[in-house]
């Protein structure tokens, strides 16, 4: 705490005597001056500069700001700081707990309402002397100019939330009281009962039903009623895979020996749109991947093809026969190119035409089954896979694949094998901020592990005795992370790295846009029935 002690001056008492009548009085009045005590000064110097702030809709995003101060003639006087946003209620105004030490930070948080777009304010900062900031010290203030580029969430388009496959949904979790909202159950005779992996956006849910030889339908529910919206019915068909979506259509593939076709249903009206052929050979698969106007399918006579189509008009835009497996996978895209990875392999495709531009071995690798899964993008010009294959027992598009395996990272620039993790992994990994999440079975934890290294940075063991392993996928938000176990669902805090909420039912997640969670329950496969939970319970 910085401040000078206050000096008192003192006034010299003048006693004047008056001469007059008697020549002199005894009554004479004195004239004594008051010590005059100086005014308190504040200072305040800001460490914080203006800001540039990048935000999501919905975020009640924190934000600080630090600096230090000090004091004259304070006395026993006390310092609150109050943080008002002068322009408009960008920012939640604040006032602080009294200043001890010479350095101060004062925190808040962006309104949740602010609208898509770039939005600039000031804020300003000063000093009060009360803790409701009734009155302040005048010379104290000091101000800070922020721009707010506030960006719209991304829908939940595919395989692991986007072309990336990352399991990254961008928002900032403003609360952990979650609130359930319905529960929906399909009407099910056939072997499978269960549902593929959903997609959502836009206020509906999308999924598809997991059939073999029976009948097969997309069905659109309304994100926070699940009344159904529409369905479209294929008849019976040999498989019925997981569903992916762009902003006005739904993909999806049927897939078996004959009349293999990835289909596209207007989301608006859920009309088809068109219908386009590829091969398969009893294949199932992953969600097809959207980026751009392409569509981006696996599949092949015994394997080994990826598709590009039109996804305005399912015209086929080029076929490779290098680099995917039996079936359960999808591809990874980017501006560039495409990744597929077979097991033993990734390859690397030229996105405009198809060709192949590399191979790059997986030492730990194998392609002796479907590979499920798929190549993950990563933030250093990088690719994450699991390498080998493996197997579900069942002719099924959402029943869990059987082996944990390692993941391997590939450098894409030199076109080179890096690292492969120190422990196998069953879940389908999350990825942000060069920090991948996956959890493994031996021993049980959700490992969050450096990008560059590989090497486990912490990890978080499930609280319950009867979680004893982890199952289906990991996602991942900007301060919390979702991942289910045999037993629940659960999301842990990333700075305490503590659980802050479970639901007592396993099952694979999606995070749509309006922060609707839907959770497919079922650890090993789906039982039929869809759960939606609001995530912004303000």
């Amino acid at each position: 705490m910085k401040y000078t002690s206050p000096l008192y001056l003192f006034s010299t008492i003048i006693v004047l005597s008056a001469c007059g009548g008697n020549g002199g009085s005894d009554n004479s009045n004195d004239n004594v001056i008051s010590p005059t005590v100086p005014e308190t000064q504040v200072s305040l110097q800001l460490t914080t500069t203006d800001l540039q702030i990048n935000s999501h809709e919905g975020d009640a995003l924190p934000v600080s700001f630090n600096g230090t101060w000090s004091a004259s003639h304070l006395g026993d006087k006390s310092i609150y700081l109050q943080l008002k946003d002068e322009t408009d209620n960008y920012l939640r105004s604040v006032i602080s707990e009294p200043l001890q030490a010479e350095n101060f930070s004062i925190s808040t948080s962006i309104n949740s309402n602010l609208q898509i777009g770039k939005h600039t304010s000031q804020v300003s900062i000063i000093a009060c002397k009360d803790s409701n900031c009734e009155d302040t010290y005048t010379t104290s203030e000091v101000a800070v100019n922020i721009q707010f580029n506030v960006k719209a969430v991304p829908e939940w388009q595919t395989h692991q939330a986007n072309s990336s496959h990352n399991g990254y949904v961008p928002i900032w979790l403003n609360n952990y009281n979650f609130k359930k909202l319905w529960e929906w159950q399909r009407s099910a005779s056939g072997v499978l009962a269960g549902i593929n992996s959903p997609v959502a956006g836009n206020g509906e849910v999308y999924l598809s039903t997991d059939v073999y030889f029976d009948e097969a339908a997309v069905i659109a529910l309304d994100e926070r009623t699940g009344e159904e919206r529409w369905r479209v019915s294929f008849g019976s068909v040999p498989s019925l895979n997981p569903p992916a979506i762009n902003k006005e259509s739904l993909f999806v593939a049927t897939s078996g020996h004959e009349h293999t076709k990835i289909w596209a249903i207007d989301r608006a009206e859920g009309k088809l749109k068109f219908q386009s052929s590829f091969s398969s050979q009893w294949g199932n698969y992953l969600a097809p991947t959207v980026y751009g106007e392409h569509i981006y399918q696996t599949g092949g006579y015994y394997g080994g093809h990826t598709y590009a189509f039109s996804n305005e008009s399912g015209i086929s835009l080029w076929s490779q026969s290098q680099g995917t497996t039996w079936g359960m996978d999808t591809a990874a895209v980017n501006e560039q190119h495409v990744y597929v990875h077979n097991g033993a392999e990734l390859s690397i495709l030229e996105r405009s035409n198809g060709q192949l531009i590399s191979k790059i071995t997986d030492p730990f690798g194998n392609s002796d089954y479907d590979y499920h899964g798929s190549p993950v993008i990563g933030s250093k010009n990088n690719v994450l896979a699991f390498s080998g294959g493996s197997y579900s027992g069942r002719a099924s598009s959402n029943a869990e694949h059987a082996d944990d395996r390692v993941i391997s990272n590939f450098d894409i620039e030199n076109q080179q094998y890096l690292w492969s993790s120190s422990f196998a992994y069953k879940t389908f990994f999350a990825h942000s901020n060069g920090v991948i999440y996956a959890g493994k079975n031996d021993p049980v934890a959700l490992d969050a592990i450096d990008e560059v290294t590989g090497k486990v940075l912490w990890s978080w063991v499930p609280p319950a005795t009867e979680d004893t392993s982890f199952h289906r996928n990991v996602v991942v938000t900007k301060n919390a992370v979702f991942v289910s176990t045999n037993a629940n669902v659960y999301a842990i805090d990333l700075e305490s790295k503590e659980s802050v909420w479970s639901y007592n039912e396993p099952g694979t997640i999606t995070i749509s846009d309006n922060r609707i969670l839907f959770l497919a329950p079922g650890f090993v496969e789906s039982d039929g029935s869809l759960i939606a939970f609001d995530l912004d319970n303000l």
